[in-house]
């Protein structure tokens, strides 16, 4: 069996990490696996498969596969002119909901073609159901416990002065408002009001570095997910502000290096994040709840560790490696399906 991947990017983040694990999974099993990206595109993470570069991702650039395997409402509509039959779609994210005008109309066409769909979590498989009637097959992401882990010679509650809270922040002016960072921002000042303590957060700028006035920070920009794991460790407390998530890797990443969350109930994350279990949750869009919870953590060192706890034990659970294998069952599946149909 041969999967073709279009991808239109393998840049750093976490959708084009996914992307590249599938292929070095599905390479790994045996099977022959090609990405077929723009000339232009870089590509941050090794990988395994064979790798094909074309002009644009057009129809006539899309190779034959026994499945093509299109993550994102764009390159779908190459990969499912070229070949409507063999499409199987991954859905890390439901477009419709952050895209407006006819970008919005395109990508809801793209779920209504009837080909099979993966999503990465049941939340993304609720909200397929609600726009197309269809149920996908949900495979949760994970993460390698090899390198997301608290590390030798943890304490049992950091004992840092100043607090640490560390925070990605996604600049919203090159499309990424709904990471919530101007939702943090007033969180931060009215956590700065109500905290007696002493604090500095730790900002991840990916873009460029953002301003966060009137709050003592620092910046990082971590070139490795080692540099991302100190960062995890030497945090009291990781923060996220999404307004919407397929899955939302980051808070999962923060509860295997024993690091307690506060996370927005942004969709996908509510897979592995249970309130003042796993994870201080709130309300998207509602700063006050932001800072509530930031303060309860490092006011209450028994909810710290209750959560750093849950944390841990939920993280065992989703794991990289049980991702890989269970992404390439689902692969199987569906394509054993699809041929049973076939003969009927």
């Amino acid at each position: 069996m041969k999967i073709v991947i279009p991808v239109g990017s393998l840049e750093t983040g976490g959708g084009c990490r996914v992307l590249a694990d599938i292929a070095n999974a599905l390479v790994a099993k045996g099977y022959e696996t090609e990405i077929v990206l723009p000339h232009w595109s870089p590509v941050a993470y090794p990988i395994d498969a064979k790798i094909t570069r074309v002009p644009f991702l057009k129809k006539d650039n899309i190779p034959y596969g026994d499945i093509v395997l299109p993550n994102f409402y764009i390159t779908f509509q190459p990969a499912f002119a070229a070949w409507p039959k063999q499409c199987i779609r991954l859905c890390q994210g439901f477009e419709p909901d952050w895209l407006t005008g006819e970008n919005r109309t395109v990508a809801l066409w793209t779920y209504q073609q009837r080909v099979p769909v993966i999503s990465v979590s049941h939340w993304l498989d609720k909200r397929i159901q609600a726009h197309v009637g269809q149920r996908s097959t949900v495979v949760n992401l994970g993460i390698d416990p090899h390198v997301f882990n608290p590390g030798a010679g943890q304490e049992d509650i950091k004992s840092h002065h100043p607090k640490v809270i560390l925070y990605i922040a996604r600049d919203p002016k090159v499309g990424y408002a709904l990471k919530g960072y101007d939702d943090f921002v007033k969180s931060m000042h009215l956590f700065k009001q109500s905290y007696e303590g002493d604090f500095i957060v730790h900002m991840i700028c990916t873009e460029r570095e953002l301003p966060l006035p009137g709050i003592p920070h620092r910046t990082f920009q971590p070139t490795d997910d080692i540099e991302m794991v100190e960062l995890y460790r030497a945090a009291d407390v990781f923060v996220s502000t999404s307004w919407i998530e397929g899955f939302g890797l980051p808070p999962l990443e923060a509860m295997a290096c024993g690091t307690p969350v506060v996370t927005t109930n942004s969709g996908g994350v509510m897979d592995f994040c249970r309130h003042l279990e796993s994870a201080y949750v709130v309300p998207p869009k509602h700063p006050e709840a932001v800072a509530t919870g930031i303060r309860s953590i490092l006011s209450n060192p028994n909810l710290a560790r209750r959560l750093v706890r849950g944390g841990e034990e939920t993280a065992s659970r989703l794991t990289k490696r049980s991702f890989a294998e269970n992404i390439v069952v689902a692969l199987e599946q569906i394509e054993r399906d699809r041929h049973a149909d076939s003969k009927e």
